[in-house]
């Protein structure tokens, strides 16, 4: 019988990242010929099992890991046990490699090759903001919800490969100058949003408005308010609707479309998972 053919779908591409869905069907196979990555490539395996053989190193690759690939880089791959393997692929571009390398480990930033390590194990974190980037794929959501939760998942699992078990992601030690940038940065990201809540910008533009990258906007916001940025824009769309309910608001529609949601249903979802109840419910209250 007669595999089909490996799948691979692109789902997203932003801030340099381009995000696939790979589905591969195999038999037992051992290692095969050497063939190059074709980017830098950051891939959680979702199901299955496959064996990597490079120059240095053997290892297996299940759920349990993030494995990293450099681009041009030869590898050979193997299939353990029969039925291949699912993965997320995050393809980087080399500038986007570096970035989030060089925030953990600045030596190893290195053009050519930027990921020095090959696996780590997945932390929690890393596997929650796994599926909840894969789950918010498949909604009707502004572009700064997605990018952000990118941009701390590739930041996570880069994080994975470079801190002991069980250390917590942390920056070294500021400036008092530097932390007040970065707290001037958030304080103006939460502007930002009040001022376009109906129309969010992505996370590259908003990011541009205050000089920094996306992922440096990412990651100090988190750290400076103990909230992602997209869970911090989610809040705040839910509580302004909340108080609009109370003051008589009555075609949750019209409410839905003026507050950025893309129609009545994802406004509900969205208000939901903030408060508990719906949106018809929470107004008689």
């Amino acid at each position: 019988m007669v595999e089909p053919a490996p799948t691979r779908r692109v789902l997203l591409d932003s801030l340099g990242i381009s995000v696939h869905d790979y589905r591969c069907r195999a038999p037992v196979e051992a290692h095969g010929s050497e063939e190059p990555n074709a980017t830098h490539s950051i891939v959680f395996v979702r199901r299955g099992v496959f064996g990597l053989c490079t120059r240095d190193e053997s290892f297996v690759a299940d759920p349990n890991y993030v494995v990293f690939f450099n681009a041009d880089q030869p590898y050979r791959y193997s299939h353990p046990i029969p039925g291949g393997d699912e993965c997320t692929i995050l393809a980087v571009e080399t500038a986007r490699a570096m970035e989030l390398v060089a925030h953990h480990a600045p030596p190893d930033a290195c053009a050519e090759a930027p990921f020095r390590r090959s696996h780590a194990l997945s932390s929690p974190r890393a596997a929650r903001l796994h599926w909840e980037l894969l789950g918010l794929l498949r909604q009707p959501l502004p572009s700064l919800v997605l990018e952000d939760a990118l941009a701390e998942l590739a930041d996570e699992a880069v994080g994975n490969a470079y801190r002991a078990p069980g250390t917590p992601a942390c920056d070294d030690k500021l400036s008092p100058r530097a932390q007040r940038r970065r707290r001037e940065v958030v304080e103006a990201a939460k502007v930002a949003l009040s001022e376009r809540l109906d129309a969010p910008p992505t996370l590259t533009l908003l990011a541009g408005s205050l000089g920094c990258s996306p992922f440096h906007l990412s990651r100090v916001f988190h750290a400076g308010l103990g909230v992602s940025l997209r869970r911090y824009l989610n809040r705040l769309r839910a509580r302004i609707a909340a108080d609009r309910l109370a003051a008589g608001a009555h075609d949750l529609t019209e409410l839905a479309l003026d507050l950025g949601y893309s129609d009545h249903s994802h406004f509900t979802n969205a208000f939901r998972q903030e408060w508990g109840v719906p949106p018809s419910r929470f107004r008689p209250r």
